[in-house]
């Protein structure tokens, strides 16, 4: 055929217009279109291609005129309904979900009063970047953690790997029940671990077991079962036979256990 079959793009394209998303341009139906522009530029009548192709000749006269006037056989964009929300409505929305992103669509549209289907509100809010996720749930640190954490890492940090190699890393766990919480978080990306699209962890101070564990370079140890809690004075006991089981099979059971 002696002709361009498509070009992928929407001329004429204006402010607030969309390609139509339906049947008007599916693959089957643009083909279709493209052959009856074919078949005109292969010599035959409007009459012979309207019966040959089983259309009408005023559908074949758009399709050959739109492709003579504008080099495309696709659907032209259309502007659609107008927004049911309006700017003042998306502007109050962005600033509460930035406020409070672990709020549901629904409970925003209802809240601030908008217009529309919370469909819509999703919509809105990722217009304007913002995704919904599952929020990260962590413990909440004070500045007093941060400082104690970022005084350890300093102090270690020259350490060569020989002296890794000799060093338990232990701690206790409890696991508890826990309550019911949301499960979205709006956020913009990467910004997954700032404070407010956290979800700090909830208790319910029913405590189902505890437990105290350690790792080394080889890798993890046992876990072992305990009753409440352990300080420092409980950690160096417990480390110390015949309290600790496995003591005997450690690499160092030699050295002064020390904090």
């Amino acid at each position: 055929m002696a002709f361009t079959l498509l070009r992928y793009g929407y001329p004429g394209r204006r402010h607030g217009q969309r390609p139509p998303n339906n049947r008007a341009n599916r693959p089957e139906v643009i083909t279709r279109r493209a052959l009856i522009v074919g078949n005109y530029d292969a010599g035959k009548s409007i009459n012979e291609i309207s019966r040959l192709m089983g259309i009408s000749k005023t559908t074949v006269r758009l399709w050959i005129r739109r492709y003579e006037g504008e080099g495309h056989v696709m659907t032209r964009p259309r502007s659609g309904l107008p927004k049911v929300t309006s700017q003042d409505d998306e502007d109050r929305l962005i600033a509460a979900a930035r406020q409070s992103p672990k709020t549901t669509a629904v409970s925003w549209t209802r809240e601030l009063q908008l217009p529309c289907h919370p469909i819509t509100t999703r919509r809105r809010l990722q217009e304007a970047g913002l995704d919904c996720q599952v929020p990260a749930v962590k413990e909440q640190l004070t500045e007093a953690n941060k400082l104690a954490r970022l005084t350890f890492a300093q102090q270690y940090v020259q350490h060569d790997i020989n002296f890794w190699e000799n060093v338990i890393f232990t701690d206790e766990k409890s696991f508890s029940s826990v309550a019911a919480t949301g499960r979205h978080c709006w956020r913009l990306p990467n910004t997954r671990y700032k404070a407010r699209n956290i979800s700090e962890r909830s208790r319910s101070g029913r405590v189902s077991v505890s437990f105290h564990g350690w790792m080394w370079a080889a890798g993890p140890g046992e876990l072992v079962t305990i009753d409440g809690h352990l300080n420092a004075q409980d950690i160096l006991i417990f480390w110390r036979p015949p309290c600790y089981p496995l003591y005997e099979h450690m690499p160092f059971r030699n050295r002064t256990t020390s904090c």
